[in-house]
């Protein structure tokens, strides 16, 4: 009786050690930060995200990050303690849910924000997942730096004749979209932005952008004196930040 007692428990505990172990919900919150700024989510097309296991390179989710910008005084006005949490204030967010059943080191991707055109940024952080251990709360943070610019006037491959003066216009904001304004949180004397001319001939022209007084915007005129095809790189910089984004834009005369 005793051998078969003794027989039967082996099986017992081989079958539990041969069983699967199941996988465990783990739950992961992912958001973009500007710098110096706040959440970038839904008002700047959201962030596309993509989650692999860093290893094998599988797919294991992708999304994008929505939301609003988040609680100005905790970002911006009040100090942040140890611990704190930031996001809060309905601020952007994607959450993942992956079924793991073994710690497991994955790739977060972020790219965007989607509505920055060339000033969109592509970022990647490796992070270890255990199973039930949730990443939630603020989740992972990428801190975006940058300045999203867009080309305003002229219009891409816009037709105008030599001796025409035109106007040479960019908007310029933060990655989620905060106001650039005379007397905002980001003043727009902080901000430097220039376009930059070359004409198929090679000859170039640098020319300063002042802020016009609109949210946002800075131009000023220009006398086109040469015939031929123009590229435009508008470029704007906020140094003290190290804030910086680019827009390229192009007309031609004759």
């Amino acid at each position: 009786m005793h051998l078969v007692k003794t027989f039967a428990l082996g099986i017992l505990f081989a079958a539990i050690i041969a069983s699967p172990v199941w996988a465990e919900e783990t739950h992961i919150t992912i958001r973009a930060k500007a710098h110096d700024a706040k959440f970038i989510g839904t008002s700047m097309g959201g962030v596309a995200v993509t989650i692999r296991d860093s290893r094998s390179n599988q797919l294991l989710d992708q999304g994008l990050i929505t939301g609003g910008t988040g609680n100005t005084d905790i970002l911006l006005k009040n100090p942040i303690s140890r611990n704190q949490q930031i996001s809060q204030g309905g601020a952007a967010a994607f959450t993942s849910t992956l079924d793991i059943d073994e710690p497991t080191q994955i790739a977060i991707t972020v790219e965007g924000p989607l509505s920055a055109g060339a000033s969109a940024t592509k970022q990647t952080k490796t992070v270890w997942v255990i199973p039930g251990h949730h990443l939630d709360q603020d989740g992972i943070v990428f801190d975006f730096y940058g300045l999203v610019v867009l080309g305003q006037t002229p219009l891409p491959n816009q037709k105008v004749k030599v001796g025409e003066t035109i106007q040479l216009k960019a908007f310029v904001t933060m990655m989620c979209g905060c106001p650039i304004e005379k007397d905002s949180l980001w003043p727009s004397a902080h901000y430097s932005v220039t376009a930059q001319l070359l004409l198929d001939s090679g000859k170039s022209w640098q020319i300063k952008l002042p802020y016009s007084g609109t949210g946002g915007e800075f131009s000023t005129s220009w006398k086109v004196t040469d015939p031929g095809a123009y590229r435009i790189i508008f470029s704007a910089s906020e140094d003290h930040q190290n804030n910086h984004g680019v827009a390229y834009g192009g007309f031609s005369a004759k």
